[in-house]
């Protein structure tokens, strides 16, 4: 959870380095202005996480800068079609090529660190947050996966695409089919 400014830091460092900007700042700032398409998706996890920041502090002025920034994500998410809640996604979120197919919905009560989410991921639904999945780190979702329900999908597991994983994942496997089923163990 975001709390100080180091650990602002070490997020959007994390992020940065798993989204392809491991430059920094200037190299992401080029890389917007130019028009990639990664560069857009950062631009959103970069508004996502001052908004944690934000949230997760107390004071008049982390109030006032917190609805800057929700507004903002809600606005970015609106145009690109994603959709995050804060305080959900662990260091290291990845997400890939917003305009093949879709965009990404994540309403997870957890996401770990260093997962990676492609087009058309659907995870969860808007319902409370009882009847959500919870993911594991180092997991990676396939153009057009789902989730749904409340379950829990294991460490570095791939769900490969247009899989619908409708119940518990252990570690290490890739899943895949409709609904999901192990197809291999890692």
């Amino acid at each position: 959870m975001l709390q100080t400014k180091k650990d602002l830091k070490f997020y959007l460092q994390e992020d940065g380095k798993r989204n392809g900007f491991k430059k920094g700042y200037f190299s992401y700032l080029l890389r917007f202005l130019i028009g990639y398409e990664s560069a857009y998706v950062y631009h959103y996890i970069r508004v996502l996480r001052h908004c944690e920041f934000h949230l997760n502090n107390d004071g008049f002025l982390h109030k006032l800068c917190y609805l800057y920034c929700k507004i903002k994500l809600e606005r970015l998410g609106a145009k690109y079609l994603i959709k995050i809640s804060p305080n959900v996604a662990g260091y290291g979120l990845r997400i890939m090529h917003l305009s093949g197919g879709g965009g990404v919905l994540l309403c997870a009560k957890k996401i770990g660190n260093y997962c990676g989410f492609n087009a058309g991921v659907l995870i969860g639904t808007g319902n409370d947050e009882s009847s959500r999945p919870t993911i594991g780190d180092h997991v990676a979702f396939g153009p057009g996966a789902k989730a749904f329900g409340s379950l829990t999908i294991g460490n570095n597991v791939f769900v490969a695409p247009n899989a619908v994983v409708t119940r518990d994942i252990p570690d290490n496997v890739i899943v895949g089919g409709v609904p999901a089923k192990v197809l291999k163990i890692k």
